[in-house]
């Protein structure tokens, strides 16, 4: 008979294993497993990244910012093992949302942009949360879909 380090428990005639606290790895938390503070750091830094490298193309850097945002939650699709729609979502939102709002306060329209900013301000940093967080979600879905779709069985 083999000796193992799982606890089992026999009923009926049935061993059944007994999960032990060092299988857990901490994602009995409130969410459950659902939200990794380490996922979320790895896609703040991936979008941040995606943000000023798509920002720095010269003649589209709006716009390629914004696309930055998109290639970096697709790459974590592709590369991450699990699904993390939560984190690359809120990444997206965080970050785009924090690019809108400073965009206002760019030194060649300062004394506009400070204006703008008092009044619109929120409204404008509210609208890179939602675009970043849907270009976040959608990016990280397309990088997963490509995933299953490379290494599924034929």
């Amino acid at each position: 008979m083999q000796q193992s380090d799982e606890l089992t428990e026999t009923v009926d005639g049935v061993d059944t294993e007994i999960p032990s606290s060092a299988d857990d790895d901490g994602d009995a938390g409130r969410l459950g497993g659902r939200f990794s503070a380490k996922a979320l750091l790895v896609s703040l830094v991936a979008v941040a990244i995606g943000v000023v490298g798509g920002g720095a193309i010269p003649i589209i850097g709006s716009i390629g910012s914004v696309a930055g945002v998109f290639a970096a939650t697709f790459v974590l699709g592709i590369l991450a093992g699990d699904a993390r729609y939560l984190e690359t979502g809120l990444a997206g939102g965080v970050v785009v949302g924090i690019n809108f709002a400073l965009s206002l306060l760019t030194s060649a329209a300062l004394p506009i942009g400070v204006d703008f900013f008092q009044q619109y301000g929120l409204a404008f940093g509210g609208l890179g949360v939602v675009l970043g967080a849907g270009l976040g979600l959608v990016g990280h879905y397309f990088g997963r879909d490509l995933r299953d779709g490379l290494t599924r069985e034929i």
